[in-house]
């Protein structure tokens, strides 16, 4: 007599995942939110550790990167550093524009990626989190590099960046933050060069970035 074996089926794509599943996701999240507390809580303990190196505006930093990691204003020599302030959560939605007409500029300007490095820092480190400006980030054809830091590391590099940090009351966000009024312009070797209005249209932008790549 033959016997019959019983093959299991095929897991269901769409059927929704089981307790297991739902553990391992609960799991990965909770993690990842350590991951971004943890950093937090060094980045506060470690103070501002900021300088301006003798620039008028600018200076050296270290902040935390959309990784959980550290980022300096080092990592950057030997490109042209564009450093704007604001938040996901941002006062009239202005960010969103402007990192979009910075994209489009760079995009432009420098496809390879090679000459610049566009840095967008939040103001709002309790919920944009690491994860958070990931996902932020992919909303723009061109790499923005998004980062936070602790409160008072955000103070310090905004001072030093001449950016103000406006909070505002929103009765759907709770609260958002401005954007600042201009992109700080540091050259590849690290010093201050000027600004870029971050109400500039895309073509503006463009036509500024292409001035810096000529002259340098």
């Amino acid at each position: 007599m033959n016997t019959i074996q019983n093959i299991p089926k095929a897991p269901d794509p769409g059927k929704k995942p089981g307790r297991a599943g739902l553990i391992i996701t609960l799991t990965i999240t909770f993690a990842a939110c350590v991951a971004g507390y943890v950093a937090y809580r060094a980045s506060d303990a470690m103070g501002p550790l900021v300088s301006s190196n003798g620039n008028e505006v600018g200076g050296s930093f270290r902040l935390m990167d959309s990784s959980d990691g550290t980022m300096t204003d080092a990592h950057f020599r030997g490109r042209w550093m564009l450093v704007m302030f604001g938040a996901i959560h941002c006062t009239n939605d202005a960010c969103t524009p402007a990192l979009t007409r910075l994209s489009t500029a760079l995009q432009a300007v420098d496809p390879s990626r090679q000459l610049f490095a566009p840095l967008f820092i939040s103001l709002d480190p309790n919920r944009d989190l690491a994860m958070n400006l990931r996902q932020y980030a992919l909303k723009f054809n061109a790499k923005i590099i998004t980062g936070t830091a602790a409160p008072i590391t955000l103070e310090a590099v905004a001072r030093e960046y001449h950016a103000p940090i406006v909070r505002h009351s929103d009765p759907y966000w709770e609260y958002t933050y401005e954007l600042s009024p201009r992109i700080v312009i540091m050259n590849p070797e690290g010093r201050y060069t000027g600004t870029i209005e971050t109400a500039a249209s895309a073509d503006e932008m463009e036509k500024r970035l292409r001035a810096l790549v000529e002259q340098h």
